[in-house]
């Protein structure tokens, strides 16, 4: 099978484990062994080629995905929040302003 039809790097691994185990063979004769050999060389470069596919791949997704995230912080609306928000804001978290409660409002 040429290595090129290899389509992911688990089936480059595999045929290259099974390269191996058939070369452990002493009985394999010489010039298959080299025919092996020459196949693993090719699923090498093969593998290192999905490997660097996939590089590319990640590479594209991320700074697609860092371009939309600075499309979504460049739309978004800027909120100026002054010192007396956030201490109205802190009263209100700490119970002191509790208007939404009556009766609170009436034991006061």
């Amino acid at each position: 099978m040429d290595s090129r039809s290899y389509d992911t790097f688990e089936e480059v691994n595999a045929r290259l484990n099974e390269i191996v185990q058939a070369v452990a063979d002493d009985s394999l004769p010489l010039d298959e062994a080299l025919s092996l050999y020459e196949e693993a060389v090719n699923l090498g470069l093969r593998g290192g080629d999905l490997l660097e596919e996939n590089i590319q791949a990640y590479d594209e997704q991320t700074a697609d995905r860092d371009q939309t995230d600075d499309l979504a912080d460049s739309a978004a609306p800027e909120v100026s929040r002054d010192d007396d928000s956030a201490e109205a804001e802190s009263a209100v978290a700490g119970g002191l302003l509790d208007d939404a409660d009556p009766a609170a409002s009436e034991s006061r």
